[in-house]
């Protein structure tokens, strides 16, 4: 048999392996790999996570600090969005500022809607719990998705 060619047995027992190992997925694993998937929409421009201070922002701390907040910021030609995580909610600016609806996505629960105002000021209480992204549809039509936040 010339090297590198499998047997049909062996080929076989591959394919056997590999579908024994799909089975010891757990179940929410692959139902959040599929909320994840059917929850995005292709037209959505997705904003990019430009900023984290949880991981830029490590640099400059020494041992003995911390920071005390913590900021993302997402960005994609049509606009920014900037997110400070407090204690007890998410603050949050569009930019250019402009009054939009916000979707708050949660992967395992009821998503929710916030209002930015005509600065692009929003506030998102309570913070969520889970892994969950932002969409907005601005004024003009443009959709607008962040990539997927865990905290």
């Amino acid at each position: 048999m010339p090297e590198g060619r499998w047997s049909d047995e062996e080929l076989l027992a591959e394919l056997a392996a590999a579908l024994r190992a799909e089975e010891m997925v757990p179940p929410e694993v692959v139902h959040a790999a599929q909320a994840a998937f059917l929850a995005r929409d292709l037209d959505d421009e997705l904003a990019r996570l430009a900023y984290d201070s949880e991981v830029d922002g490590l640099a400059a701390l020494t041992r003995a600090e911390s920071a005390s907040l913590r900021a993302l910021t997402f960005v994609c030609p049509a606009l920014t969005i900037e997110l400070e995580v407090t204690d007890d909610a998410l603050v949050g600016q569009v930019v250019p500022g402009q009054e939009v609806d916000i979707q708050v996505r949660v992967l395992s629960s009821q998503d929710t809607t916030v209002h930015a105002d005509e600065i692009g000021g929003f506030s998102i209480r309570p913070i969520p719990g889970h892994p969950f992204y932002l969409h907005c549809r601005t004024a003009d039509g443009t959709s607008v998705s962040t990539s997927w936040i865990t905290l």
